[in-house]
């Protein structure tokens, strides 16, 4: 995978940070690691020393008009992947399983484009099933054919 627009150092943002009333526009790195087969797409720090990371994104640290929140979910189906979504039943009501688990409030993406703003996509790797984020539309696929699928664009990142 291609390495991500860079920022600032990782600060990590908790649940608590997030909703403690931080300014609208203060954010802080959302990362993404893979450690050869899975992803992990946090603010927090990594999940173990065998993850190396491939890329990091601002994200808002507090709710600001136009804005939703991106909460981190563990599929209850596929074993270690982790992902990003909207919805804090980590869409269980259109998994198969129905068993996904919420881990936490990651922080906030503006809904729509706007001027200095990027957009940044959830994409799957069906064959590790595994779930990442990427800012390229095609999600990295290298070979362009390869079987990466962008699933949707999360949001939008200040830029």
């Amino acid at each position: 995978m291609a390495a991500l627009l860079l920022v600032a150092p990782v600060l990590g943002i908790s649940a608590g940070a997030a909703e403690a009333g931080a300014t609208a526009s203060a954010s802080v790195p959302l990362v993404r690691y893979f450690d050869g087969r899975k992803h992990w797409s946090t603010t927090e720090s990594k999940p173990n020393a065998k993850y190396r990371e491939e890329g990091r994104v601002p994200i808002l640290t507090t709710r600001a008009p136009g804005t939703r929140a991106v909460y981190s979910c563990m599929s209850g189906s596929q074993p270690r992947d982790q992902y990003l979504s909207h919805f804090t039943d980590c869409e269980n009501s259109v998994s198969d399983t129905g068993d996904n688990v919420l881990l936490g409030l990651e922080g906030y993406l503006y809904s729509q484009p706007g001027p200095n703003r990027k957009p940044i996509y959830r994409c799957y790797v069906p064959h590790t099933r595994s779930h990442f984020f990427s800012v390229k539309s095609d999600c990295e696929a290298n070979p362009p054919t390869s079987p990466v699928k962008a699933e949707f664009v999360l949001g939008y990142f200040p830029t």
